[in-house]
């Protein structure tokens, strides 16, 4: 009988308790069940982040590409206004608090006439604004001297570095000036970039097909090339 009575009451607890409800044993994940949910997201994540990493950099090149183009215009009015273009200025090693901006944007833009507002921060480069090199007079640790730009020698042609050609009178140069981001695979240092002939040579340019974080800058230059 008294086994019979614990069953009637079990009965009775069951057909009492609400629709829907059950014991927590029974709706708790069990560990096979999370690990593949974790799996999942892993999976999702793995899939999301890169395309989200390309995006922003594809954001990013075309604002390095817009930037230019807005300093393009200003140093075309300063031509305009002075027959001649902004000087090229550089530093090496000996200012280790300024060498991060050799071949910095050029100051006439925005002082004493502001042909652009500020000269913008390379994206790519945060904290130091886009290069410029004009070849020529110009200033190197704040000494004048004589600064070079190197073009191929078939320019707009690139048959590689043996053929470029240091051109350090600006009358004479195919190029008379460039502009340049670092691009997304960052800042090279002073030696490196001029050994390397940055920016004319089209071998030195970065190309998204290349994938979107791959090696070269972003370029734009007097005669109107520019890199893709």
């Amino acid at each position: 009988m008294a086994t019979l009575s614990l069953v009637s009451f079990t009965n009775v607890r069951e057909a009492h308790r609400p629709r829907g409800a059950c014991m927590a044993v029974e709706c708790a994940f069990t560990l096979i069940e999370l690990l593949i949910v974790v799996a999942i997201i892993a999976i999702l994540a793995l899939i999301a982040v890169p395309n989200l990493l390309e995006a922003q950099t594809r954001a990013k090149a075309a604002r390095a590409r817009a930037d230019l183009r807005s300093l393009t215009t200003a140093i075309e009015a300063y031509h305009v206004d002075n027959r001649d273009y902004p000087l090229a200025r550089t530093f090496c090693a000996a200012f280790m608090d300024t060498m991060g901006d050799y071949n910095m944007c050029p100051q006439e833009l925005t002082t004493p006439v502001a042909y652009i507002t500020e000269r913008p921060l390379d994206v790519f480069n945060p904290r130091h604004q886009y290069k410029y090199i004009a070849p020529g007079t110009g200033y190197a640790n704040y000494v004048q001297t004589i600064l070079a730009i190197w073009v191929p020698r078939a320019f707009p042609e690139d048959t590689g570095w043996v053929d470029d050609v240091a051109y350090y009178e600006r009358a004479k140069a195919p190029v008379l000036w460039a502009l340049w981001s670092v691009g997304p695979y960052g800042a090279k240092p002073f030696y490196q970039s001029d050994a390397e002939h940055l920016p004319v040579p089209k071998r030195t340019w970065y190309d998204p097909t290349n994938g979107t974080a791959s090696e070269g800058v972003i370029a734009r230059l007097s005669t109107g090339h520019v890199s893709p």
